[in-house]
């Protein structure tokens, strides 16, 4: 999906976990709301980040990736924009 030629909306509202995080981020444009909620539950688990996640959660700036994918915290449609 991210090397797809059409352009791509991704629309976050509401609870994004697990697949469907890893399949929203890939879009061009992704929207997230005040309700949003965003987060990969399965690494609180000792699961790998899935669906491609680990591959944009890799180019976060920062280390901030590393912490969504380690600590499987969860996001707030304010804090996704930050």
């Amino acid at each position: 999906m991210a090397t797809y030629s059409k352009p791509q909306v991704s629309l976050l509202n509401g609870i994004v976990m697990g697949g469907g995080a890893g399949a929203s981020v890939h879009g061009r444009f992704r929207v997230a709301t005040e309700n949003t909620v965003f987060a990969m539950p399965g690494t609180a688990l000792g699961l790998f980040p899935d669906v491609g996640a680990s591959y944009y959660l890799s180019r976060l700036p920062g280390f901030f990736g590393e912490y969504v994918g380690l600590t499987g915290a969860r996001l707030d449609g304010a804090e996704m924009l930050a």
